[in-house]
């Protein structure tokens, strides 16, 4: 199922890829962190065209957290400059004022291997994050 529309062929793999993925660490996601609210996303970006980025991944809700503490910690893998030549990120990001980045995998432009090398990992560090609640120190 295609949840994002004008897709690049990277694009669809990803979607093909992670979506199932992500929801299925739902489940475990939520036992670990009871408190957090965790919903799967996918969306696109860009300021020459709406479809020159990508972006999917699992955010994480916090109850109750002070008012100047982030109260949102994601999984976030992004596809960018689709038109420029497409670049792989992912990372653990805690949402603002932090805007700490936690954790993230280092890759070559259009690594899948690496990326899924990576994702077991990313999502442990999410797991993390979610149970702790703040960003690590």
């Amino acid at each position: 199922m295609t949840v994002l529309s004008h897709t690049h062929p990277l694009v669809l793999q990803l979607e093909n890829d992670l979506l199932p993925l992500f929801r299925a660490a739902l489940a475990p996601l939520a036992a670990a962190a009871p408190q957090v609210l965790a919903s799967v996303f996918a969306f696109s970006s860009g300021t020459n065209s709406t479809f020159q980025n990508y972006h999917f991944g699992i955010s994480c809700l916090l109850e109750e957290v002070p008012e100047d503490a982030p109260e949102e910690v994601a999984l976030l893998v992004s596809v960018t400059g689709l038109d420029t030549g497409a670049r792989l990120g992912a990372k653990i990001v805690w949402g603002q004022p932090s805007g700490q980045v936690e954790a993230q995998a280092e890759l070559q432009a259009g690594d899948l291997p690496a990326l899924h090398a990576a994702l077991p990992g990313l999502l442990a560090s999410l797991q993390q994050a979610a149970s702790r609640g703040t960003p690590a120190v």
